[in-house]
């Protein structure tokens, strides 16, 4: 019985530390007004230029851990990001070629177009912000983007629409280029329709979580075998 309260509170302690977590996220979940983006545009809508630029982003983002979190001011991310060009467009190529894809590409950093994008619970117009854009060959198909500096891309590395709540710890956004404010409005509207269906699902996730607690019982058991 005592192993059970152990577990318990082990599960309990587990799940405060994720809200604690989930609310600093939150509270970062607003842009600067000095920031730097990242905008990677996949070649085309195809699910295979889409897994590709997914691909990309992961081999760009993971080499960016080793530095991106140092600058301490725009100026700094600014220089950082100059200096490294040239890796993340040799990542870029080589991720490419590993997939076996010949289109071009180019890394660049500059002003670049955004539509209307909604982050935590601030819409951002559309207009040009800075940003480190990479585009895959056409830079046709639905991009994806996060915030650089500040590092807020390395916050999760989940990804969605436009960064509803639910979603504003993975600082990240899919979304097509010509879907400007219209579509983005749609989504903010969304994320207040969905709220009586996200309640429907706490049966299911508390499901998880007992599941999760028999997994650790089975866990102790197998050391204590």
């Amino acid at each position: 019985m005592s192993y059970l309260y152990l577990i318990l509170c082990v599960a309990f302690l587990m799940m405060s530390w994720e809200n604690v977590r989930n609310d600093a996220a939150l509270a970062q979940s607003s842009i600067p007004s000095e920031a730097i983006r990242l905008r990677i545009l996949a070649n085309s809508d195809s699910a295979v230029d889409q897994a590709t630029k997914r691909v990309v982003r992961d081999a760009v983002v993971q080499a960016m851990n080793g530095w991106a979190a140092g600058p301490q001011t725009i100026e700094e991310a600014r220089a950082a990001l100059r200096s490294h060009l040239g890796e993340i467009e040799a990542i870029v190529a080589r991720t490419l070629q590993d997939r076996g894809f010949s289109y071009r590409y180019k890394a660049e950093l500059g002003q670049v177009a955004f539509p209307t994008k909604v982050y935590g619970e601030q819409v951002y117009p559309a207009g040009d912000y800075e940003a480190l854009l990479i585009t895959l060959g056409e830079g046709k198909g639905q991009n994806w983007w996060c915030v650089l500096f500040p590092p807020l891309c390395f916050l999760d590395s989940s990804s969605g629409d436009a960064a509803p709540k639910a979603e504003a710890a993975a600082a990240v956004a899919d979304s097509k280029p010509d879907q400007l404010s219209k579509a983005d409005a749609g989504k903010a509207s969304a994320v207040a329709a969905d709220a009586p269906a996200e309640a429907g699902q706490a049966p299911e996730a508390k499901f998880f979580i007992w599941e999760l607690i028999k997994s650790f019982f089975s866990f102790l058991r197998g050391l204590f075998a």
